[in-house]
């Protein structure tokens, strides 16, 4: 697996800066594969850190349960898959302002790219003096060696469904 990493500050909705990070790798599924298994948003908490829980509520909706240690915050989310370019898109409708994306590409039969983006604004005056002093690193590169790991699961149940083996 290759991850490229981009961490960087972002405007936000008039929030004041953002927290972006962006990573990148190639897993070796199909790209209908691998978004068949990443429609499972309430198992997205496997890999993505920070997250302790997904619940599905309605259409398109979900209660997101951050765990940051001793904190345990619930924030109500859009999550979407727009279809035509292979990209599950989410942000907060309630709560701090989180927005992500997920954007598949096919490399080539066989193999997909995953670029995983992700924004936040920090909680708390605390939480904002801390990211300012502290080193940056990239919980977006952990989150997709997580996701890799999530998706080579099982590999054979998706192809022999597909194939209709």
């Amino acid at each position: 697996m290759q991850v490229t990493v981009d961490i960087r500050s972002a405007a936000g909705n008039g929030d004041g800066p953002m927290r972006q990070q962006q990573a990148t790798t190639v897993v070796p599924l199909p790209l209908a594969t691998v978004e068949k298994r990443l429609r499972d948003v309430e198992a997205w908490s496997e890999f993505l850190q920070g997250i302790g829980s997904i619940r599905y509520t309605s259409h398109e909706r979900y209660l997101f349960t951050f765990a940051d240690g001793r904190e345990h915050r619930e924030i109500k989310m859009v999550v979407k898959l727009r279809y035509q370019d292979h990209c599950f898109v989410w942000h907060g409708i309630a709560g701090p302002t989180v927005r992500g994306s997920l954007k598949l590409v096919a490399v080539d039969e066989a193999h997909t790219a995953i670029t995983l983006v992700m924004a936040s604004l920090p909680t708390n005056l605390r939480s904002g003096v801390a990211e300012m002093i502290t080193p940056r690193s990239s919980t977006a590169s952990l989150d997709l060696r997580l996701l890799e790991k999530h998706l080579v699961k099982n590999p054979a149940a998706d192809t022999a469904a597909e194939t209709g083996s």
